[in-house]
């Protein structure tokens, strides 16, 4: 599914239960990154509200850990 989003054109969206490739996709509105080598399916949130999921860009995830790391 795909989604105008103002910051950034467009981004992919993903819900629970969906079949994706691989790669790295983080929870909206949580800290929750989920790793998957192989295509497979995204976990459910498990606590009664539907998780959507954004992928990850190896360059936006090495930016973000640097703003943890650089002062």
């Amino acid at each position: 599914m795909q989604q105008d989003n103002e910051y950034d054109g467009i981004q992919e969206l993903y819900l629970a239960g969906e079949r994706v490739k691989p790669g790295t996709y983080r929870q909206i509105g949580a800290d929750r990154e989920i790793c998957i080598d192989r295509e497979d399916f995204l976990p459910a949130s498990l606590d009664g509200r539907v998780a959507c999921y954004m992928k990850v860009s190896l360059w936006g995830h090495m930016a973000r850990s640097l703003q943890n790391v650089l002062p």
